[in-house]
């Protein structure tokens, strides 16, 4: 006789994998925010490593679609005008354009990540929120699942813990913190002073072709200027040099400005992602996230509320600094949640 199936067996199919609590297996796994350079559809397993880890921000793309446009124009048309007028000017120009590049892709290569919170185990299900902070009041990120330190933040673009978050870059498409931020103030310092010298060597060039006309035609073409007028080729090399020289003082002018920003938060004390939110809170906007802010440096003022004196802003500056390129290991362990 043929046995028959007992009534009560469920019609659905079993999960291939059980989890360890029983009550989450048919819980659906929770997808990270919909954010530029995020991919579509990923879970908290995903995690950002580097900058060149797909998919790129359309900010990174844009700077490095820039920077080399910059570069390659430099090679290919301030470098060859330069060399005859200024000697070793432009090679030495070329090698710090070079420099630049290089710590730009040093920072955006590095790994920031909390060592804490490196391949512990995460918790799946938990739903991140654009504007509700991951780690808790207790310093416990409810996705890494791991105790951090007080100025640890969980990035939602990268969706991993950073050790003394400044912010998130997207034009280096990475985070800034604690392992990397000594490679992004250099590289800041490094991109001021190429800038500068690119811009000082095409200023010269375009004051080479107003003041002597006969020296700039002789350097682009074989023609000769006829009754005063350059010849098409001096006019198109002067034009696309017009532009050039337009499009590094933009750059120089934008680098700068984050330089400045950079350097007058390490002497209030604070971080972008402290002064984003307190200047939203000045002008009564509501933060993206709660950022807890600290007592010193809000206003440059002290705890005090004195006025504190230059050495002591140049020795706080320097001690943040400091302690923002120094990484040291977590002065407790990990407690794992799962």
């Amino acid at each position: 006789m043929q046995e028959r199936g007992s009534p009560w067996v469920a019609d659905w199919p079993e999960p291939e994998e059980y989890e360890a609590d029983p009550l989450r297996v048919w819980q659906a796994r929770a997808h990270l925010p919909k954010l530029a350079g995020v991919p579509h559809g990923a879970t908290n397993e995903w995690m950002r490593r580097h900058a060149w880890q797909w998919p790129l921000d359309p900010l990174f793309v844009v700077k490095w679609t820039a920077s080399l446009v910059m570069g390659t124009g430099y090679a290919l048309l301030v470098y060859p005008l330069a060399t005859p007028l200024l000697g070793a000017v432009g090679p030495v120009c070329g090698a710090l354009v070079v420099v630049a590049m290089g710590a730009s892709v040093v920072t955006s290569s590095i790994d920031p990540q909390a060592r804490e919170a490196q391949g512990a185990q995460r918790d799946l299900f938990y739903q991140q929120q654009w504007g509700t902070p991951v780690v808790d009041s207790v310093h416990m990120c409810r996705v890494c699942c791991v105790r951090v330190q007080k100025e640890t933040r969980h990035c939602k673009r990268c969706n991993k813990c950073v050790a003394r978050m400044d912010h998130h870059c997207r034009w280096l498409n990475t985070c800034i913190g604690a392992r990397n931020y000594v490679w992004f103030f250099t590289s800041l310092c490094l991109a001021v002073v190429a800038l500068s010298a690119v811009l000082a060597v095409s200023l010269y060039i375009v004051y080479v072709s107003a003041k002597e006309q006969a020296r700039f035609v002789a350097l682009v073409t074989t023609d000769i200027a006829v009754n005063g007028r350059m010849p098409a080729a001096a006019v198109t090399v002067l034009c696309v040099l017009a532009v050039y020289t337009v499009a590094a003082t933009v750059s120089l002018v934008m680098v700068v400005m984050l330089l400045a920003l950079h350097v007058r938060l390490c002497v209030q004390g604070t971080t972008t992602i402290e002064y984003d939110a307190r200047r939203e809170r000045e002008n009564g906007l509501r933060s993206p996230e709660f950022i807890p802010m600290r007592p010193v440096g809000l206003r440059g003022r002290s705890s005090t509320g004195v006025e504190p004196g230059l050495l002591q802003k140049s020795v706080a500056a320097v001690r943040l600094f400091v302690a923002r390129t120094v990484h040291k290991d977590s002065a407790y362990e990990p407690i794992s949640m799962v």
